[in-house]
């Protein structure tokens, strides 16, 4: 039966960990909102945690969805900038990978400067349940998608390799743990952005906590006297899992539109100083650009409800 991944098996479904030579409030993103945080010093905290992919049809997906992007940024041409979906998703060359090593690896001073308008991301996005927050109680109880970079992603990997203590996939519904968020701001120069490193999963491993809507509660699902899920419990898992209003393959990589593909060559003729429809500017010299396609950059209380008695409040 596939479904039997779900409960047993989803070790086959980290790809995510595997290195690959690789909106808005209502799209279902869960964000640390840092303008909420009431202690600096304490930071934004909260606690989740990270469940596996059930898909609409009934298959168990990978646990996160990987995408790498660039994000370009031109004071000078606003209506090219905004974010673009690499190729590299596909195993295809891409053009905004090269151009950042042409401009980053050229003698020419204004051209490395220049290269500051590409950034480079990997991102994951997986499915959590929020367990806790204080500063956004009204995200208490829902699946949300996290976005999330390498810091995490490495966090979930010493839990897989057993690098703190026992060996864990945080995703197991059986066996997993919750994630505590801790989020401080860091400053760099003059720029400020949120910094993960001290977020931490707890050291117990712990069933699903299941939330009970009328409660307010949380509760951890119990275990059969063999250890498994009773099959009133999967069914339950099934569609508490399903009960969330996005998808995280909505956030997987898509290829690029004509539109794109045009705007990122009107972004490298701008770069690189060549003559286009709508810029002109002084042509660089060939010899100026090295390539070297290798770069990788990342900037609740629980209820008392009674084993015997789980799902008798339905």
């Amino acid at each position: 039966m596939a479904l039997d991944e779900l409960f047993d098996g989803l070790d086959s479904k980290m790809d995510f960990l595997n290195e690959q030579p690789t909106k808005t409030n209502n799209d279902g993103i869960y964000r640390v909102d840092m303008s909420k945080v009431t202690d600096k010093k304490k930071g934004y905290r909260s606690t989740v945690r990270f469940l596996p992919n059930l898909t609409r049809e009934g298959k168990v997906g990978q646990s996160a969805i990987e995408k790498i992007s660039h994000y370009v940024k031109l004071q000078e041409a606003k209506e090219l900038s905004g974010y673009y979906d690499s190729p590299k998703n596909f195993n295809e060359k891409c053009a905004l990978s090269e151009l950042y090593y042409n401009l980053s690896n050229s003698k020419n001073a204004i051209l490395k400067e220049k290269a500051k308008a590409l950034n480079y991301s990997r991102k994951y996005y997986s499915y959590v349940l929020v367990i806790e927050d204080e500063q956004q109680p009204e995200m208490v109880g829902k699946i949300m998608i996290m976005q999330y970079g390498k810091t995490i992603k490495d966090k979930i990997m010493s839990e897989k390799n057993g690098e703190i203590s026992d060996p864990c996939n945080v995703f197991d519904l059986k066996e997993g743990k919750d994630f505590v968020l801790v989020v401080k701001e860091i400053q760099t120069g003059d720029q400020t952005y949120p910094d993960y490193k001290m977020s931490m999963f707890k050291p117990e491993k712990t069933t699903l906590p299941y939330y009970f809507k009328d409660k307010n509660a949380f509760k951890n699902i119990p275990l059969d006297e063999n250890g498994g899920f009773t099959a009133e419990s999967q069914n339950r898992i099934k569609d508490f899992l399903l009960d969330r209003e996005n998808d995280i393959e909505d956030f997987g990589p898509k290829p690029l539109t004509e539109e794109q593909q045009s705007k990122i060559t009107e972004i490298s003729n701008l770069l690189t100083g060549k003559a286009t429809q709508n810029f002109r500017k002084e042509e660089a010299k060939s010899e100026d650009f090295e390539f070297e396609d290798n770069f990788e950059t990342e900037t609740a209380d629980s209820g008392d409800v009674d084993d015997d008695d789980f799902f008798n409040d339905f």
